[in-house]
């Protein structure tokens, strides 16, 4: 039964990556003005390098924004794999129902039977 609330236990870890990310996204805010290194004026090797770091930054982004992702994936599949086994369960459970409702019908015409004999004699 333990196994069940996996999920639970999982669901700190998804919350914290989903933290980070946003703190990562959140830091970047609005789009800010260009600075004088990257306008049409300065030379091209400061506009490079200028450019080399904002793609750097941007691959970190998406890097880890790949690893939350990637972290959603691996909990979403243990989720489906758990929610096919209550599924499994609650099918198992309705049988069950099912089957002692029978048999509850059948001792109570049972005991019907048996009364109804005894109030005769």
């Amino acid at each position: 039964m333990a196994a069940r609330w996996k999920a639970l236990d999982l669901a700190p870890s998804l919350v914290e990556k989903a933290k980070k990310l946003w703190d990562k996204v959140a830091n970047r805010g609005a789009p800010t003005a260009p600075s004088p290194s990257a306008q049409e004026g300065a030379p091209p090797e400061i506009r490079i390098l200028a450019l080399e770091r904002r793609v750097g930054r941007l691959e970190e982004e998406a890097a880890s924004s790949f690893e939350v992702v990637g972290s959603i994936a691996q909990q979403h599949s243990q989720l489906t794999e758990q929610h096919s086994e209550l599924v499994q369960l609650a099918d198992l459970l309705l049988t069950r129902t099912r089957a002692l409702l029978w048999a509850c019908g059948v001792l109570a015409l049972a005991f019907l039977a048996l009364l109804v004999v005894v109030l005769t004699k």
